[in-house]
């Protein structure tokens, strides 16, 4: 009787850690505050299709340029607060198109790692459905988005380049940011290990990272830089983690634009 008792609550323990580890991961919101017209930027409201079939929402933002940027934003909210960003893309002549993850914005599903893939090639789908080849994408992740980039860019060799600005190299190290140790790798459902990834990645790369940066530290930036292979650019701003954008925001964007004005037409 004491060892059933024992088992059970042995697995209580470890729901509780489950169900913590997603709230920490994930954090949707299903309102969305603003829309570009908002900011006087015509767009079109997207519906489409994860790999896994899973109907997602997005914004499909038309600008001068042949080419798109992917973006993949972080774990919280919706596409609807990364506005600022996409108004200084735009600025750049850039086509974007930003898309919620499951559960985010107006997207159904329970979102989860493998979901935020299957997300991101549900994506990549619909910009090949536009005509877009691959090297006329730039993939752009920022945070939680990171990781999604680099998967994303992971499985082609000729995307046009990929920004990864203000993400980490695992869940695990970013573990130790939190808890001042390292969760066991079986611990952890939502393994998000872009550190074995980047390495073989051999499109240009931008990483970003704020040296101010309070959530996620500036070394896993310089982390995920020293990993990844040639070409590669190192941009380093101010500010937290939040707040970074703005209070860098002409180092940010000039860093940016320096980027994809190098990249081979």
């Amino acid at each position: 009787m004491i060892f059933f008792i024992f088992l059970i609550l042995v697995f209580l323990l470890y729901l509780s850690l489950k169900y913590y580890e997603h709230s920490k991961v994930y954090r949707p919101g299903d309102n969305l505050v603003a829309f570009p017209d908002d900011y006087n930027i015509e767009f079109e409201d997207i519906n489409f299709s994860s790999r896994d079939k899973v109907l997602l929402n997005g914004w499909f933002i038309k600008g001068t340029s042949e080419e798109v940027i992917l973006f993949c934003h972080g774990n919280f909210g919706n596409i609807s607060q990364r506005l600022d960003i996409i108004q200084e893309l735009y600025s750049l002549g850039y086509n974007v198109f930003i898309f919620d993850y499951k559960g985010f914005g107006r997207s159904n599903g329970i979102p989860s790692e493998e979901g935020l893939y299957n997300d991101a090639l549900g994506a990549y789908d619909y910009l090949k459905s536009r005509g877009y080849k691959n090297k006329d994408i730039i993939i752009f992740g920022r945070s939680l988005g990171g990781v999604v980039a680099i998967f994303l860019a992971s499985l082609f060799k000729d995307f046009r380049g990929l920004i990864v600005d203000s993400s980490f190299s695992s869940a695990q190290d970013l573990s130790y940011d939190f808890f001042g140790f390292k969760f066991p790798r079986f611990m952890i459902s939502n393994r998000l290990e872009s550190i074995k990834r980047i390495k073989g990645i051999k499109i240009p790369k931008l990483i970003i990272h704020s040296e101010d940066d309070n959530l996620i530290p500036f070394r896993h930036g310089e982390k995920l830089f020293k990993k990844a292979c040639e070409p590669k650019k190192f941009l380093k701003i101010k500010g937290f983690h939040n707040s970074c954008i703005p209070d860098s925001k002409d180092v940010y964007m000039a860093g940016i634009k320096d980027f994809l004005d190098s990249l081979e037409k």
